[in-house]
């Protein structure tokens, strides 16, 4: 049966976000990583928060969208991949190296910060919304810091391209219009943009993208665990990683600068059996 709101007048928009200096050009990506987060508001009517658009930047100033986060009002952080396909192909155990697959696509990761809980969002064939079964509780790496996820890429080609201008349409009910439209305006001045310096992908290797939470990050963090895949199922063949490496960590402030997301980019040679995998 459909909601009440559904079954209210609604008006249709078509709304822009401006990443002038970052992108060239301008297109219409509804489904964007950039544009995703804005659902929340014009479709369910909640507000996204404040929202950080994650770009990531290489030597020869090639630019792509890593996925966007939302800080919510109701204390939870959101991450929307920017990977085309957004597949859930590995939900990595790597002790056990356990291969699975969701029936849908991944649409958004969401974390719980009072519990470090955390949980899948994906988007089935049919294009509902559903949540896949809950995680285990984020894994404490060091003092006060815990891991959330990891992104397997084989190469950027599967991230989400950068425009300078980037259109996206919504259906909008007229009787809360205004209200949606003010709450637009006033999230997106107060939007940010993260960029992620990472370095040439050689052929022949892949990029590991792992995302920390660091509830102190007045602390010097040395070396990090790189969550590494080792070999099948997540690549073709096996290969020699460290278990942990000097921390090159890039951060993100969240909670007022109380906490921080660390995002740790690592290239290494390696045959993905996917083109994007999720993990942890």
């Amino acid at each position: 049966m459909p909601s009440d709101e559904s079954r209210q007048a609604q008006t249709p928009l078509k709304l822009f976000i401006n990443l002038d200096g970052y992108g060239l050009g301008e297109f219409e990506a509804s489904k964007s990583a950039i544009a995703r987060p804005w659902r929340r508001l014009f479709q369910d009517g909640t507000d996204p928060g404040t929202i950080s658009y994650v770009l990531i930047r290489t030597p020869n100033q090639a630019t792509h969208v890593l996925g966007s986060f939302c800080e919510t009002p109701g204390g939870r952080l959101l991450f929307f991949p920017g990977c085309k396909g957004r597949k859930l192909s590995n939900r990595f155990n790597r002790e056990s190296e356990i291969s699975s697959s969701l029936e849908g696509v991944v649409d958004h990761i969401t974390l719980e910060r009072h519990n470090c809980g955390w949980h899948i969002t994906q988007v089935l064939p049919a294009g509902e919304r559903s949540v896949a079964p809950k995680l285990t509780q984020r894994t404490e790496v060091d003092s006060r810091m815990r891991a959330w996820f990891g992104i397997t890429l084989r190469s950027l080609i599967s991230l989400d391209s950068v425009p300078g201008k980037l259109w996206f349409t919504a259906d909008c009910p007229v009787s809360d219009g205004k209200r949606r439209l003010r709450v637009f305006r006033e999230r997106g001045a107060a939007s940010r943009v993260c960029q992620l310096e990472i370095p040439d992908v050689p052929r022949n290797s892949f990029l590991q993208i792992n995302f920390f939470i660091d509830y102190d990050p007045t602390q010097t963090r040395r070396t990090v665990v790189t969550f590494l895949p080792k070999g099948p199922p997540e690549l073709r063949k096996a290969i020699e990683t460290p278990q942990t490496m000097a921390a090159q960590l890039q951060g993100l402030n969240i909670q007022e600068g109380r906490a921080m997301v660390k995002m740790h980019p690592i290239d290494w040679n390696g045959d993905p059996t996917v083109d994007v995998a999720f993990g942890f």
